[in-house]
């Protein structure tokens, strides 16, 4: 383990910023992962090993966020309204640690987020993932997990695809969001089901992102990676993505078709009447109802908490499915459409850092686990 430098980020910030107070920030306690241990292939092993366990009672973890509440914001830049630019993107403003073990190994990830350091010029959201013997709870290592966050949730898209999409032989993805999480998505998708996918549609905030997203990203891909403005292409894709930062729902939920799924991984960006339609004629899952349920900021669980009720109390009446099951005993066939919610759990950060750590110190794959060989 390393100790902690400091930097000063004050030559980043933009000349005609708000007056704020004299910063100092810690660097990165380690580098970032080397090249290779974030392979969009091998990390999606990592992430179906993961829920495998946690669908065996191996692995398990718990997530806690404090979210300060935006007059805080206001009162720190000492003014009185945000940037005219949040009026439609969350602030998402919080301080998360999750906490996991599995067999062999515990993991803490503390995760700073606040939307409003892009105009600072730093990043949105930054991770240090501590990794621990379970058996001594001794601290083994300290990584820079911003990278592997991202890495971690762009693999739930080829998670989507094995479980609704498998039979088919050539689909199209629309993608809500330009970010990081959206630029491992399609890497994701590219490792595990490039030859199928017909393209990849993007629309995000600014026209300039999305064009700039997709041009970086058809560099990369065997398919074609398409910026476009409106949505017309929406209805014939059997994949969406919902990665964006935004306030309220990005879509029509009559835009989205009979047999599509939507992967649901941002905060309140699914209509009402979407999800009723699902609940009653397609299929809903989640990565893990309560982590869902608890968090309670995505638009599945604040569909039942506006009204008074719990997602979690409620998903045995609406059969809301787990996709650790799912993905730990494969084979099913599930209804479209379908729409699969998922909150992060803190088990998957544990496995790519676990992986990492044994990769560095030249432990055979096999010693991680048969699951993710």
């Amino acid at each position: 383990m390393t100790g902690l430098g400091l930097f000063d980020p004050s030559p980043r910030l933009p000349a005609a910023s708000p007056a704020v107070p004299a910063l100092r920030f810690a660097a990165p306690p380690l580098e970032p992962p080397r090249p290779g241990a974030l392979d969009p292939a091998h990390v999606g092993r990592l992430v179906r090993a993961a829920l495998t366990a946690v669908a065996a009672g191996k692995a398990y973890g718990e997530k806690v966020v404090l979210q300060p509440g935006e007059p805080e914001l206001l009162d720190l830049l000492q003014s009185p309204a945000l940037d005219s630019r949040f009026t439609q993107e969350r602030l998402n403003w919080k301080l998360s640690a999750l906490v996991s073990v599995n067999d062999r190994y515990g993991g803490v990830k503390i995760v700073g987020s606040n939307a409003y350091n892009r105009l600072l010029n730093l990043p949105r959201s930054r991770s240090t993932i501590l990794l621990f013997d379970k058996l001594t709870m001794q601290p083994l290592a300290v990584y820079d997990g911003t990278e592997i966050s991202a890495a971690r949730t762009g693999a739930y898209a080829s998670i989507a695809v094995d479980l609704f999409l498998a039979g088919l032989s050539s689909f199209a993805v629309f993608l809500f969001g330009a970010g990081a999480v959206a630029e491992k998505l399609v890497a994701d998708l590219q490792a595990h089901h490039g030859p199928r996918i017909a393209a990849v549609y993007v629309k995000s905030r600014t026209p300039e992102g999305a064009a700039a997203f997709a041009a970086a990203q058809s560099a990369r891909t065997a398919f074609p990676v398409i910026a476009v403005q409106d949505e017309d292409r929406l209805p014939a894709c059997r994949l969406v993505v919902t990665a964006s930062n935004a306030r309220e729902p990005v879509f029509d939920a009559a835009s989205i078709g009979p047999e599509a799924v939507v992967l649901h991984l941002g905060g309140d960006e699914t209509s009402p009447a979407l999800i009723r339609r699902m609940l009653e004629s397609g299929t809903v899952m989640c990565d893990d109802v309560h982590a869902v349920s608890h968090r309670n900021s995505q638009s599945l669980a604040l569909y039942f908490s506006r009204a008074g009720r719990s997602l979690e109390a409620e998903a045995g009446r609406y059969q809301i499915l787990s996709a650790a099951q799912a993905v730990a005993h494969p084979g099913a066939t599930y209804r479209r459409p379908a729409l699969m919610t998922c909150v992060g759990l803190p088990v998957l950060d544990l496995y790519v850092a676990q992986s990492i750590h044994e990769s560095l110190l030249g432990v055979p794959p096999s010693a991680f686990g048969a699951e993710a060989a």
